[in-house]
């Protein structure tokens, strides 16, 4: 266990000194904030569904694996809640409660998950697909369909309905999500995943997934933006508190209530410990609901999770 937690610890510590690098080639110009919508684009509709189709094509589902997407979710629904909860008596802005009730509730599981599972767990292709399903079932599906809604909600544009559902829609169709039900499907026929003349084509996948930690570290150090955190501190505090630490406490209780294994365990504790989902900020922004501190308190927490993730990861499994 110790040598785990040792693993996960280097693991976060150099993610970190990679997105520090690309912070510093940033401001030699080596690589522009322009870049980040091309990397975006291409870790998105390219690497992310290559990994997830390599992964889950190759590791059949197990229903242990269902039971870790029910748990991640419920952790996630439960957090949110609370956040709600804690919101109102301490008698935040409406547009604070929804902004935080999106940035404490759903961690960054592709961008900052994948990388940290893959590298945590060396050559273990079940770990890698815990992490996807937990990430785009568990994770995925509630930032794409509640996030919005939540932040529509609280927040000031006055959007409607219709925009909503057109993001929805737009998850569903995305690279994402139809690389998810192909590899589930492709899961089922062993035979074609072993047939010879396919071997060129998993072999690229393979070589792309190689990709996904460098993407990963662009996409976030061409994103850190340094400014004075003195007056977020409270709110950053309550976010890293409820995302970093409640989260995965209560994924951990309810890992043990269900009898999960040691390896689905740590997977799922991991993930349910990323720092705040980038991709909720963009919600945030979109619908008017505090987007520039939702921002600000996504980084923060990324900065946290050097120290949060390991930390709390030692504390649960010592």
């Amino acid at each position: 266990m110790i040598e785990s937690t040792i693993r996960v610890t280097e693991t976060i510590i150099a993610f970190a000194l990679v997105v520090l690098l690309i912070s510093l080639l940033k401001r030699k110009k080596v690589v522009q904030v322009e870049d980040i919508r091309s990397f975006s684009k291409l870790l998105i509709n390219a690497v992310l569904p290559a990994v997830i189709l390599l992964e889950l094509s190759t590791t059949p589902v197990t229903r242990s694996q269902t039971v870790l997407v029910m748990i991640m979710f419920i952790a996630g629904i439960t957090s949110m809640i609370l956040t709600w909860i804690l919101g109102k008596i301490m008698r935040m802005r409406r547009e604070t409660i929804g902004m935080l009730m999106i940035t404490s509730t759903f961690g960054s599981s592709s961008l900052i998950g994948y990388p940290l599972i893959e590298f945590a767990f060396p050559g273990n292709s079940q770990a890698i697909a815990d992490a996807i399903l937990i990430s785009e079932f568990g994770v995925g599906l509630p930032i794409f369909t509640l996030c919005p809604i939540i932040a529509s909600w609280y927040g000031d544009s006055g959007s409607d309905r219709k925009s909503i559902i057109t993001i929805v829609l737009n998850y569903f169709k995305s690279p994402v999500f139809i690389s998810v039900v192909a590899g589930l499907i492709i899961a089922q026929f062993p035979s074609v995943v072993k047939y010879p003349l396919l071997d060129p084509f998993w072999e690229a996948l393979r070589m792309i997934e190689g990709t996904l930690t460098m993407l990963a570290c662009l996409v976030l150090g061409l994103q850190l933006r340094f400014s004075s955190p003195a007056r977020l501190i409270p709110l950053f505090l309550f976010s890293a508190t409820i995302q970093m630490v409640v989260q995965p406490l209560l994924a951990s209780w309810l890992s043990g209530v269900m009898q999960v294994n040691l390896l689905d365990r740590q997977v799922l504790i991991l993930i349910s410990a990323m720092p705040s989902a980038v991709l909720g900020t963009v919600f945030a922004t979109q619908f008017n609901c505090e987007g520039e501190t939702a921002s600000e308190l996504v980084f923060l927490n990324i900065l946290a999770s050097l120290v949060g993730v390991p930390l709390v990861y030692y504390s649960i499994f010592h």
